[in-house]
């Protein structure tokens, strides 16, 4: 590597790209797991409403990270710019 190129590290990638590391999708994939978690024992234990419940908690993972998203605290914010990026581009 010369010294005129600059020495690109992971922590520029994930800058410049995102790649879902937000508020928004962490709560999202959280609120998910539980979701999941609950569907699970609902499935070992054989309970019917606590399968239910699980799925509503699964789907409502989806509307919690969406909200998050559009609230400003996804890989763009509230105007669509991109969160991180403050790099001039080659």
């Amino acid at each position: 590597m010369t010294s005129q190129q600059p020495e690109s590290t992971h922590g520029d990638v994930v800058e410049e790209h995102g790649h879902g590391h937000s508020v928004a999708a962490w709560a999202g994939v959280g609120t998910c797991l539980v979701g999941f978690l609950v569907l699970c024992l609902a499935v070992v234990f054989t309970n019917l409403v606590s399968g239910i419940v699980g799925g509503v908690i699964i789907l409502a993972s989806l509307v919690v990270s969406y909200g998050l998203a559009k609230a400003g605290y996804g890989v763009k914010n509230s105007k669509g710019e991109p969160v991180g990026v403050g790099r001039a581009r080659h």
